[in-house]
């Protein structure tokens, strides 16, 4: 008698089919893919293989997905469950519950859980109104690359509108926007006498990315900010950082790469940093800061206090105590947002709302005795904000109401 597949297990495998109907979807599969693909699915039941044949177009896809949502939900989510040829047992803890709901969503658009590529994103629609929007009183559209940089002399330029080209010159540094979006510094002579410092910042709502004057490339998330000057001189590269940022730092052996991090009511977190790619997340509404190495080495420290971290490490320091402490990281998790994703990996409902509220540039208010549970997963950014309330609300757990800016946590 062969053992039952725990829950992990079945969701690596579901996750891993997931990929492959992805993959056949965007007739990118492999012989040896498809070859995999087949022998899973001739274990399946018939009425299992014929469902996963409809999965063919986005437009089937999009329609079966659309058409869930004006129905019963929970009906047609548990009947696409019992179409994918399993059982949901009465005696199912509530995480498993999760997952079987969400699984069987994703399966309807060929994207389970964790490869998160839901078809969602290929749909162009500009109009927040949607069946999903109905439901919630109203919708938020997905943020995206917006930021403005600040200028030494306090003058402010809107980069997402501002037009590819030089924007402005600091000094002997010309700021330029390039095609893809981004902008960079561009040196024209010698180092001025006077430095000037800019300061980039992306609004709840915003992303954007930048390459510094020594070529280390920024991604910053949303409501976060970067101050650096317009050259680096000296023997130091020293930036400031709010809330959250991904750096792939220029290597310079004979200029050391610092990031200073503000903490409420304490020393400033400083990570000192030799050639290598790292997160900071220091939100102000965050009870820890972190700081995860993903190549290299970075020092973090606060006061006397400094640890020095390898990769796949994360430092962490509460904003309550300066205690700095370390722990194993996971990188596809820290990464998520960059990747465009919100990461729900045993996220309480009030961890997921900060990012939420960070993204959709919403008011986050709760109401009546709302869940401990802790929810696993990841959702795509770049889907309106009905979309993520619907798949969380299949939980059972939380329900929504959305009113103008303010968005209602219910049990």
């Amino acid at each position: 008698m062969s053992t039952p597949l725990s829950d992990l297990e079945h969701i690596e495998i579901m996750e891993q089919i997931a990929a492959l109907l992805l993959r056949q979807l965007e007739g990118s599969l492999t012989e040896e893919e498809a070859i995999t693909l087949q022998a899973w699915l001739d274990q399946q039941s018939a009425d299992a293989r014929e469902f996963y044949a409809g999965i063919t177009t986005q437009e089937r896809i999009a329609a079966s997905l659309n058409n869930m949502y004006q129905i019963d939900e929970a009906a047609a989510l548990d009947d696409v469950w019992n179409r994918m040829g399993v059982t949901v047992e009465s005696t199912v803890t509530p995480v498993r519950f999760l997952w079987k709901r969400w699984v069987a969503a994703a399966a309807v658009i060929s994207a389970i859980v964790t490869t998160s590529v839901l078809i969602f994103s290929h749909k162009q629609n500009k109009n927040p109104e949607t069946p999903m929007a109905a439901r919630y009183g109203g919708d938020a559209l997905p943020g995206g690359d917006k930021a403005t940089l600040q200028l030494a002399d306090g003058s402010v330029i809107v980069l997402d509108s501002a037009h590819n080209g030089a924007l402005a010159l600091q000094g002997n540094t010309n700021i330029i926007k390039n095609d893809s979006g981004t902008i960079s510094y561009q040196a024209t002579g010698n180092v001025a006498s006077e430095i000037a410092y800019n300061k980039i910042n992306t609004p709840r709502g915003g992303q954007f990315k930048l390459v510094l004057p020594d070529g280390t490339k920024v991604w910053l998330n949303a409501a976060s900010s970067l101050r650096y000057p317009a050259v680096f001189a000296g023997n130091d590269r020293t930036v400031e950082l709010s809330g959250e940022a991904y750096f792939e730092v220029a290597p310079d052996a004979s200029k050391r790469f610092n990031v200073t991090v503000a903490v409420a009511d304490h020393a400033p977190m400083k990570i000192e940093v030799l050639g290598t790619s790292f997160d900071i997340q220091a939100y102000a509404d965050e009870p820890i800061h972190e700081a995860t190495l993903l190549s290299g080495k970075i020092r973090v420290g606060r006061e006397a206090e400094s640890v020095l971290l390898h990769p796949g490490q994360q430092a962490q320091l509460s904003t309550r105590k300066p205690t700095i402490t370390t722990t194993s990281a996971n990188e596809e998790d820290v990464l998520a947002w960059k990747n465009g994703l919100f990461s729900l990996q045993d996220a309480t409902i009030q961890e997921i709302m900060r990012q939420v509220s960070r993204w959709y540039d919403v008011e986050v208010v709760y109401e009546g005795d709302i869940t401990t549970q802790q929810f696993i997963g990841k959702i795509p950014r770049n889907t309106n904000l009905s979309d993520v309330l619907t798949i969380l609300e299949s939980t059972g757990w939380v329900h929504f109401k959305l009113e103008g800016n303010k968005l209602i946590v219910r049990p």
